[in-house]
């Protein structure tokens, strides 16, 4: 499933282990911080129901599973389930708050099915076990539901919705801000004053030019990296008060968001892609 193009600028770190590995490994890492807060969110409620506890669990497990690599797809699955569930359990958000966080956990929910896809990468007991195995046939026999990885036109219909629904909250946020651009300028003096104000235009251009890449599947890693260092730079300038839980929330989250686009970045978009479809035209 992966495609890295022949003279592509990323190619060597692509092409090695040793690379790929840690950046994998930093990846699945990055995903988890926010499970962990919403497990701690979810200890904290008053009310008590097996749907409360069944959330729990199925975070826990997925976060073990994804931090290991061991059956890391399974664990992908079970961390998207976690996704959905959490939502269940904020009703002390304001509607506007409830948004913008359900648009990240829709963006995080789209990496961790880049992750489900791939793998965790080559750090990991997953590929360990692989090694492990005599024949491909064997590996593949042996893997969570191997066989929807083995039919490329199902896993790139699943890679294109994860690149569709990852792209969701930069639209939104990056509209806004081109509607309401004053009001955006002062929210970034009020979070963090020593910011350039005219910094908006950038993080407008990047939220509306890299989604685009990644939703069309076109020059896909440039804008998935884009995506990747953009999460992490804002949430760093922007939400970094860890007194303020709403805060932490929100840079977990686009640590986790970051996260999932390190693994579309590593691996690319999928059948259904611009990208694809000039890579296959190259090979006839």
């Amino acid at each position: 499933m992966n495609e890295n193009p022949q003279g592509d600028l990323f190619t060597p770190i692509l092409s090695s282990d040793a690379l790929m590995g840690p950046l994998l490994l930093t990846a699945r890492l990055f995903t988890l911080g926010i499970f962990i807060f919403y497990i701690e969110y979810e200890i904290k409620l008053p009310m008590s129901s097996v749907l409360l506890y069944l959330t729990m669990a199925i975070q826990a497990a997925g976060i073990v599973l994804v931090a290991l690599g061991y059956k890391a797809r399974f664990g992908a699955l079970l961390l998207v389930a976690g996704v959905a569930a959490s939502l269940l359990f904020r009703p002390h958000l304001g509607l506007t708050d409830y948004h913008v966080t359900a648009q990240k956990d829709l963006a995080l929910a789209g990496g961790l099915l880049f992750m489900f896809a791939y793998g965790a990468g080559p750090l990991s007991v997953d590929r360990y076990r692989s090694r492990k195995r005599m024949t491909a046939a064997e590996t593949a026999s042996g893997d969570f539901a191997s066989a929807p990885f083995r039919n490329a036109a199902a896993m790139g219909l699943l890679l294109l919705a994860g690149r569709l629904i990852s792209t969701v909250v930069f639209y939104v946020a990056g509209t806004f801000k081109s509607l309401h651009t004053p009001v955006m300028q002062a929210y970034m003096v009020k979070h963090n004053s020593s910011v350039p104000i005219n910094l908006i235009y950038l993080a407008i251009v990047t939220q509306l030019v890299a989604p685009t890449l990644v939703a069309l599947g076109y020059k896909t890693r440039y804008g998935a990296l884009a995506l990747s260092g953009f999460c992490i730079i804002a949430t760093v300038l922007f939400h970094a008060d860890f007194g303020n839980p709403s805060e932490v929330e929100q840079f977990l989250l686009d640590f986790a968001i970051a996260g999932g686009f390190l693994f579309m970045f590593a691996q690319g978009p999928g059948l259904f892609s611009f990208d694809a479809g000039w890579l296959r035209s190259k090979n006839r």
